[in-house]
């Protein structure tokens, strides 16, 4: 007994604010049942700042509507009672929906606007009718949210519907983000941009057709622009202020970027349709970014990355063909280069700088024979600038151990390599043979570590 009572006034000396903060970070369902704990935790539910609803049993629907009205009139009654109760954040998760359940949403997002809150995170379901994979139905935003959330200043959208009937109005919002949205109108986002004017972060992920028949954002303040999903329409990027652009499943031949010459951080994996031309754009693009120091790419065709600002850039060519893909990187302030993809392919780097470097090898075959060590040769053979610290990542150690043959008849090095990390995804059965091939690889090492990859 006299344990649990040290506990009860340890916990109790804690200030409100620290305990607000922790229940901050709980689903409010959880926050409500500390009101058992003692007299003063009664009243302390009522200065958390956040209500996160979540329920993913559709069985319990009746149960949760009355648990989230309850809240919502006790929060309410609760302003006139505390002043410093006050909610910023309102979060709703929901596995279910239907058209009958509008007017509870309604008036839930009505009391989050009411309550000026700055977040709102909404994560619906779809109505689904008898044929379900023609006629689909999404929540509408009421007009209250549109027009009125003054004060919103993060806004995530799951699985709703967007229209147009309204003008929307968000001056304060400045992170946006709708995953699996609808556009009922051509022109929505047009219209949702120009009711951000300060809005700076923007995620579009897996947009739900019918797509409207061309994207186009168009901002003077967006900083962050993120694109997921495929949609086989033009796309059209003007946002002069840009910073960060990620571009993922999209048409690269239809995108036009040209107007976005402020981007330091450039993540593509894009669909190439007319090869060489969309290549030559690219290489284009990348050259003309005077202010580009991180670039990702994914792509399995040739292609020449030539960049004089360039800092940093991850390659990935997404290829199971043994056909070679040529590379050539022309950047003479790169300090920091990854490689994910197969080694048959040949990666020609030109820096002045010492480079940190991490080669990722994907093996589809895992077939370890003559023509695998033939084109590891090859690839390391490339690889002729200078180096600081390079990691390995490979699925076993048989990758680099090379047959006694093969050295008898094979120049060395291969690399000037002075410090070396390998990791391997399977158990390490031959550590001492592996780092013997690796001296042979490179017998400038210095230091050598070798380890098994959680």
């Amino acid at each position: 007994m006299m344990v649990e009572e040290d506990e009860e006034d340890r916990i109790s000396k804690l200030p409100d604010a620290i305990i607000v903060h922790i229940l901050s970070f709980l689903p409010t369902k959880d926050v409500v049942r500390t009101c058992l704990i003692s007299n003063r935790w009664k009243l302390i539910w009522y200065l958390v700042p956040k209500l996160s609803f979540s329920n993913t049993e559709s069985h319990f629907r009746e149960e949760f509507f009355n648990f989230v009205e309850k809240c919502l009139e006790h929060r309410e009654r609760g302003k006139h009672i505390i002043p410093e109760s006050t909610v910023t954040s309102f979060e709703l998760q929901m596995e279910f929906y239907e058209t009958s359940l509008v007017g509870c949403l309604d008036k839930w997002l009505t009391f989050a606007v009411d309550n000026k809150v700055q977040e709102i995170k909404l994560c619906l379901a779809v109505e689904r009718c008898k044929n379900y994979l023609i006629h689909v139905k999404y929540y509408s935003l009421p007009k209250t949210l549109v027009l009125k959330a003054t004060y919103l200043t993060i806004l995530e959208l799951n699985k709703v519907e967007l229209d147009s009937r309204y003008s929307f109005s968000f001056p304060s919002l400045k992170s946006l983000s709708l995953r699996l949205v609808q556009f009922a109108d051509n022109d929505v986002l047009d219209k949702l941009l120009l009711g951000s004017p300060s809005l700076e972060n923007l995620k579009l992920c897996h947009l739900l057709p019918p797509y409207p028949h061309q994207l186009h954002i168009h901002s003077s303040t967006l900083k962050f622009l993120q694109i997921k999903g495929y949609m086989d329409i033009p796309l059209q990027i003007e946002v002069i202020n840009l910073e960060t652009l990620e571009l993922h499943g999209v048409s690269f031949e239809e995108t036009n970027l040209l107007v976005c010459k402020a981007i330091r951080n450039l993540f593509l994996n894009c669909v190439w349709h007319t090869k060489e031309m969309a290549l030559s754009s690219l290489e284009y693009l990348i050259s003309n970014l005077h202010q580009l120091e991180n670039l990702t790419l994914c792509s399995s065709k040739h292609v020449k990355i030539s960049n004089p600002h360039l800092k940093s850039l991850k390659l990935r060519v997404n290829s199971i063909s043994k056909d070679e893909t040529r590379v050539i990187i022309e950047a003479p302030k790169l300090v920091s280069f990854c490689y994910e993809g197969n080694i048959n392919h040949s990666i020609s780097i030109e820096s002045s700088n010492l480079l940190n470097g991490k080669f990722i090898f994907v093996d589809y075959y895992k077939n370890y024979d003559a023509n695998w060590f033939i084109d590891m040769m090859s690839f390391m053979a490339n690889l002729d600038c200078s180096w600081n610290i390079v990691s390995l990542h490979i699925d076993s150690e048989k990758a680099l151990i090379f047959p006694e043959k093969m050295k008898k008849i094979c120049r060395s090095p291969l690399v000037n390599w002075e410090h070396l990390r390998v990791f391997t995804t399977c158990k390490l059965e031959r550590e001492s043979d592996l780092r013997d091939a690796l001296l042979w690889i490179s017998p400038s090492l210095k230091r050598l570590s070798i380890m098994e990859k959680a």
